[in-house]
């Protein structure tokens, strides 16, 4: 066969990516991917219920007990000490605010 001729069992680059698009998915790497998927979303979702009743917990202790904790505190102690709790309060709104669009 010199460089000019191709074999009889040649097939056009055409015929191949039209192949590939009439094949079938392989069941078994989707339902892995999905599978998988579905399990990232749970953990994510265990972490957030975990991380919502963490930070409440903490807002609480704040709360309850700001004299104790603030007492005897420089001032730049104090103003990280609220902006921790305002943060947490924002972070709790901002996922509310994306559950609702669920």
């Amino acid at each position: 066969m010199n460089n000019n001729q191709f074999s009889q069992n040649a097939i056009s680059h055409k015929e191949l990516h039209d192949f590939l698009i009439k094949a079938k998915k392989d069941i078994s790497s989707i339902n892995t991917s999905e599978n998988n998927q579905i399990k990232e979303n749970q953990e994510f979702k265990d972490l957030i219920k975990e991380w919502t009743e963490t930070s409440r917990k903490i807002l609480l202790i704040m709360n309850r007990e700001q004299k104790v904790l603030t007492e005897n505190r420089n001032p730049k102690s104090l103003m990280a000490f609220g902006a921790m709790g305002a943060h947490i309060n924002m972070a709790l709104q901002a996922l509310k605010a994306t559950e609702s669009d669920q």
